[in-house]
């Protein structure tokens, strides 16, 4: 038990360390409308300032995102620390479902810390390969949503080899339990190797008559 608080608890750490330096260092360098290219036509570091959820929606509606996501975050950390009560992780996949909501509660605390400090979300990683592509510009983002989009992936991951395996499951229940019901019915057209009582009345007369007849 003591293993899965530790390890939940230090991923949740690295990871929220990992991101509230990375905005650190590139508000620092930056701010307020700086860019670096990382990688030509693929990656760009240009900073902004999101005021809003996620693709820029709910924007200035910093209380009601606050309480949300601390609601979210709360959640959370209530069914993880159940599933360790229950040892709910011993369960298939269970570590893996942790290791899921520990990249998801850091992500949601990584931009919860932003949105009480400062009352926006620091946000700073360019896609710029989907332009090149596709002439599409995507959002611009941070480690934080990089973290909320690994565990959400991770939990879907989680949620079809769940679904798969209970399927399996239910298809092995009902091949038992048809073999079960064959072998339980007697064959059919099967001669039943016990004497009728009529033939065993004859039979006895028959050799009552010789014996008479030998006296």
């Amino acid at each position: 038990m003591m293993t899965v608080i530790l390890v939940d608890l230090l991923i949740c750490a690295a990871l929220i360390v990992a991101d509230l330096v990375s905005k650190h260092y590139v508000a620092a360098a930056l701010a307020p409308n700086g860019s670096y290219e990382v990688i030509k036509n693929v990656l760009t570091f240009r900073y902004s300032e999101n005021r809003g959820a996620a693709f820029g929606i709910f924007t200035d509606s910093r209380v009601f995102l606050c309480v949300f996501v601390g609601v979210v975050i709360f959640a959370l950390i209530g069914y993880m620390v159940y599933s360790i009560i229950k040892k709910k992780y011993k369960e298939k996949g269970g570590v893996f479902l942790h290791v899921a909501l520990s990249f998801i509660l850091a992500g949601g605390i990584g931009n919860l810390v932003d949105r009480i400090a400062f009352g926006y979300v620091r946000d700073f990683i360019e896609y710029t390969f989907t332009y090149t592509l596709f002439k599409y510009d995507f959002a611009i983002c941070n480690l934080a949503d990089v973290f909320l989009t690994v565990g959400v992936i991770m939990i879907v991951i989680y949620l079809i080899v769940m679904m798969v395996d209970e399927s399996k499951k239910g298809k092995a229940l009902l091949a038992e339990s048809a073999a079960k019901q064959s072998s339980d019915t007697p064959a059919a057209g099967k001669e039943d190797p016990t004497p009728e009582k009529g033939e065993d009345s004859s039979d006895e007369a028959a050799a009552h008559d010789a014996e008479d007849k030998d006296g």
